[in-house]
């Protein structure tokens, strides 16, 4: 932005947003979760012991003056188009809450770069647009990578408790003093014959209010009680903690939501209770009131789906398709017959079939070979088979940190390995061309439950269209993710193989095909061999395979 704004004279002010959270410099809240921290972070701003936010914002009205003159002079001498990166390392030097600072750029802004949920989540909405004195009706809302942005929300409207919080949750009670509970061995026992022999089941609202009633607990007390309790733990041990998130999920799991189920799962030793939310829409539609709304992704095929999904209205919403502008003879579609990961086919020949013709394809290849796959228990299940090369394997969990430090390895050699829909597959540049050979394997289909079947159930009734929203469209939508990370930029090659027979059926090649030459073979590691080693850039087709658009 700030390069655009000098190359064409613009005079834009902009900024680039995070959460107070993120960009907190308090030392003595770093290793807070969400909860703790922003409880710990009110109450300093309340007593007016936070010294960062004095200097960035202001208790008194005096103190309000001196703080915006610090952040005039700032502005002034480092310019009025912020990241969120410098604006913490400003704010160190000054002793100024970056985040203030943060508000501040952005109510005289006039590009502002954030995260999904600052505007998709309706009550972080409300509050961030009231602090920035912005209105939706005079904006224009680009959203990049807009594939992500039902799930995301979803995902983020949803909540869960285990038995394991439960657990930390009565360790915080017998801390701070509190009055002991049996909460934990009496839930599991609840959960047991709530289930009986099932693994999973569909429960309705009143089930979780029963068991507190059969306790001789009010059920809004309790959730005021576990509040409490975590607060005062937060400021004993400062530290996260478990009860503040049991009782902002009963807070949540009495509101009547559209669009969302409630369910309870036997997962091991662990009980499971969750509210999840299938319809995005119900947090999205709020777009239909922007000036303008740009979504945008290299994979927001179809179309319709995505434009459903949201919410947006089919009369005001216009649906563009634009041609890649890379050259397709810098790459090469395989899609391997033969080889299947559905769940009715795996066992350990399988694995071992996976494994022997992964390990063709990485010879045939030069180094830059990256593996996606379906899941992380197909990846554990395939990779112990793989032997004689250097893998560089992406685990469930992985910090950031680790994940940069996977990829540095890979840019020296060896074999990528993550899963589909992951970050390796999906939140990652391979800006200098690293990724030679892409090996998508299998189609990574959600794992049949009751969330998968009532998604889909919910889209059949709503749009008619519940296997294709709720379950195929999304799984070819991360195969297509980790498919494009081997072109990036118009002089990048590629041999992108697709490990499955199933991706040349109809329901999934519909939306794989994208303009895009298929060579259907048995054989992958011949083709890469000749792509590589003799120069080859287009999909022509010989004995070895057919070729199909």
């Amino acid at each position: 932005v700030r390069g655009i704004s000098e190359k064409y004279k613009l005079n834009l002010r902009a900024v680039d947003m995070v959460g107070r959270r993120y960009s907190c410099i308090d030392d003595s809240l770093s290793d807070l979760d969400h909860d703790g921290f922003y409880f710990s972070c009110e109450k300093k701003r309340k007593t007016e012991t936070c010294e960062y936010y004095g200097n960035g914002k202001g208790y008194s009205t005096a103190q309000e003056a001196k703080a915006n003159s610090l952040f005039e002079k700032v502005l002034e001498k480092y310019g009025s188009a912020k990241s969120h990166s410098e604006l913490v390392d400003l704010g160190k030097k000054h002793f100024a809450c970056p985040y203030e600072w943060m508000i501040k750029s952005a109510s005289i802004a006039n590009v502002i770069i954030a995260d999904y949920y600052h505007l998709m989540i309706p009550q972080i909405r409300d509050i961030f647009l009231l602090k920035i004195k912005k209105k939706i009706e005079n904006s224009i809302i680009i959203v990049d990578e807009a594939h992500n942005l039902p799930k995301r929300v979803r995902d983020h409207l949803s909540s869960t408790i285990t038995t394991f919080m439960l657990s930390r949750a009565e360790k915080e009670m017998a801390l701070v003093g509190a009055e002991k509970t049996e909460l934990y061995v009496d839930f599991c026992k609840w959960a047991k014959q709530t289930l009986q022999k099932s693994r999973e089941l569909l429960v309705q609202k009143s089930v979780l209010m029963d068991f507190f009633v059969s306790k001789g607990l009010s059920y809004d007390d309790f959730s005021v009680f576990l509040e409490q309790v975590g607060n005062d733990f937060i400021e004993r041990t400062n530290k996260k903690s478990a009860c503040l998130k049991i009782s902002a999920f009963l807070k949540s799991w009495i509101k009547e939501e559209p669009g969302s189920i409630r369910t309870l799962k036997e997962q091991g030793t662990n009980y499971i209770l969750s509210k999840k939310f299938l319809d995005p829409s119900n947090a999205t539609s709020f777009l239909n009131n922007a000036h303008s709304v740009i979504l945008m992704s290299g994979t927001l095929l179809p179309l319709e789906m995505h434009r459903d999904l949201i919410g947006l209205n089919p009369w005001r919403t216009k649906l563009k398709k634009y041609n890649s502008p890379f050259n397709e003879k810098n790459s090469m579609n395989l899609i391997v017959e033969g080889v299947t990961t559905r769940y009715s086919k795996r066992n350990y020949e399988l694995y071992s079939e996976i494994a022997s013709r992964l390990d063709k394809i990485i010879r045939a290849s030069p180094d830059g070979v990256a593996l996606f796959f379906p899941s992380y228990r197909v990846l554990n299940s395939v990779l112990p088979l793989l032997e004689g090369h250097n893998l560089l394997i992406q685990q469930e969990s992985m910090l950031p940190s680790e994940t940069a430090d996977l990829i540095r390895k890979f840019k020296s050699g060896g074999v990528l390995c993550g899963v589909q829909g992951g970050s390796l597959s999906e939140g990652i540049d391979y800006s200098n061309g690293e990724i030679k050979t892409a090996v998508i394997i299998g189609i990574a289909l959600e794992e049949p439950s009751l969330e998968t079947n009532a998604l889909i159930e919910y889209y059949q009734e709503k749009y008619g269209k519940g296997w294709e929203y709720g379950y195929t469209y999304p799984a070819i939508i991360k195969a297509l993710q980790a498919a494009g990370r081997g072109i990036r930029k118009e002089s990048d090659r590629a041999a992108i193989v697709f490990m499955d027979e199933r991706f040349n059926w109809k329901n999934y090649k519909s939306i794989l095909d994208d303009g895009r030459t298929f060579i259907v073979t048995s054989e992958p590691e011949r083709y890469v061999e000749k792509f590589w080693s003799k120069g080859q850039t287009s999909n022509s087709s010989n004995s070895l395979g057919t070729k199909t658009s």
